[in-house]
């Protein structure tokens, strides 16, 4: 027990990262559902062969609920959006996080000492950071700020679309004790809208005239692919495929993993995925507004036929800026879990785990406390997790055939989400369908039950 409490409290303080956003419950399918190696690669599937099918999974998150966000009057049918609600549910900084993840195909081969697997995935992932001001100003304008300054030198924008072919293979030491495991990657980015580091913009509104001072520096967005939406018509038909099956955005990452059996009871974990970055090379477009302080006093809009060109007209004069196609770099968001398992039986295991997600580099992990049992043909766990940002504790829950040929498997972080769905800020869950064949292949002698003998 003093190894299980010292094991613990390693993992806790070891945790340095970001954000949250895991998929906890998919994890502790561990050896059971290959999937998982995309969380931890030193996970060995039990089949000596597996072919995955297409399987997806979401995940989506933000530090408000549906009901912060939707108001209805009391004579109204409809909800609609209220910046206001939302406005009054804002913390100083807020997050909003989305990613989808669709396993196109997965193949994996066990061996004696470890496994080899080949698979495609194309993922998607979009993070928004905003402050209070920024939800102020849209419910309020800057009626509520007069001789204040509005400051949204916080809000940061990235969205990454891009799909990966690689590799992995996982080998057992010291006597099936360690095992390490290492996935390879190509990753071909699609599309991208990134805002440039040291983003930052205020508004003042004086007192006396109410005119309005606004700063701008680093106010740069960079995009990659985008421009087949936005100007459509300027592509031939078969260009927007042509791009998605390969393009110059290339590059290769890795997915790192290990875990080390520390008694026969207890085994400590740990991961670290999407080490890497791509270099977005073509259909790039750089929107750029210079460094610039204006002062905007106003403009005489009475009498007018086009009052509201007018005004925009008179605000874009006062900005300058111009469009690039300068290639730029964005970092893959590293996923880091570690984790304690302790095993009562064979058939029952507690996990403790620690997540983070390198997006915006905060220090805002996430945990989760796990029970999983097996029995019979089937592993099914129950997942209580905490999340850091938010300090929202979710309950979760897993299942999944233990023994092929057909695999089905569902797993999700946010179950109580299907009961009052409006109180919850998050959501996630994977689900598929896999082959598998030869499950006691590598099996030793002693874990395999002879229905002769009986």
């Amino acid at each position: 027990m003093k190894k299980l409490v010292l094991s613990m409290l390693v993992v806790v303080a070891s945790v340095q990262l970001a954000k949250s956003q895991a998929f906890f419950s998919l994890y502790q399918l561990r050896d059971i559902v290959p999937q998982a190696q995309g969380l931890q690669p030193a996970f060995i599937p039990n089949n000596s062969f597996t072919f995955g099918l297409p399987t997806f999974g979401a995940i989506s998150e933000s530090q408000f609920t549906l009901q912060d966000l939707l108001s209805k009057g009391p004579n109204d049918f409809n909800f609609k959006i209220d910046f206001d609600v939302l406005q009054a549910a804002s913390k100083d900084v807020n997050d909003v996080s989305t990613q989808l993840v669709t396993n196109l195909l997965y193949m994996g081969l066990k061996t004696k000492r470890g496994g080899y697997s080949f698979f495609v995935n194309a993922r998607a992932t979009v993070d928004f950071r905003y402050d209070e001001d920024f939800i102020e100003f849209l419910a309020n304008g800057n009626s509520n700020n007069i001789g204040a300054e509005i400051n949204i030198s916080n809000s940061r924008l990235s969205f990454n679309s891009y799909h990966e072919v690689g590799i992995g293979h996982a080998r057992t030491f010291l006597d099936k004790r360690l095992t390490v495991g290492v996935r390879a990657k190509m990753v071909t980015g699609l599309f991208n809208a990134t805002t440039k580091e040291g983003l930052s913009g205020s508004l003042y509104t004086d007192p006396d005239d109410f005119s309005w001072t606004i700063s701008t520096k680093n106010a740069t967005v960079n995009t990659a692919g985008l421009d087949y939406f936005l100007n459509s018509d300027d592509y031939e038909d078969g260009d927007l495929t042509d791009y998605l099956m390969k393009n110059e955005n290339t590059t290769f990452a890795f997915d790192i993993g290990a875990k080390f059996k520390v008694t026969n009871k207890i085994t400590v974990e740990a991961a670290m995925n999407d080490i890497g970055s791509i270099e977005w090379k073509e259909k790039t477009i750089n929107y750029n507004s210079y460094d610039t302080t204006v002062t905007i006093s106003g403009v005489q809009l009475r009498g007018l036929d086009a009052s509201s060109d007018v005004f925009k007209d008179s605000i874009q004069n006062k900005f300058r800026g111009d469009e690039t196609n300068l290639a730029y770099k964005t970092k893959l968001a590293k996923r880091t879990f570690l984790a304690v398992a302790y095993y009562f039986t064979p058939k029952d295991r507690v996990t403790l785990m620690a997540f983070n997600n390198h997006v915006f580099d905060e220090i805002d992990p996430s945990y989760a406390l796990a029970y999983n049992h097996s029995v019979n043909k089937f592993v099914f766990g129950l997942v209580g997790s905490y999340r850091g940002p938010d300090n929202e504790v979710n309950i979760g829950a897993n299942i999944a055939s233990d023994i092929g040929p057909v695999q089905l498997y569902l797993a999700a972080d946010n179950a109580l989400i299907t009961n009052r769905p409006e109180r919850f800020s998050k959501i996630d869950f994977r689900f598929g369908l896999n082959l598998m064949f030869g499950y006691k292949r590598w099996k030793a002698p002693s874990e395999v039950v002879d229905l002769d003998d009986l």
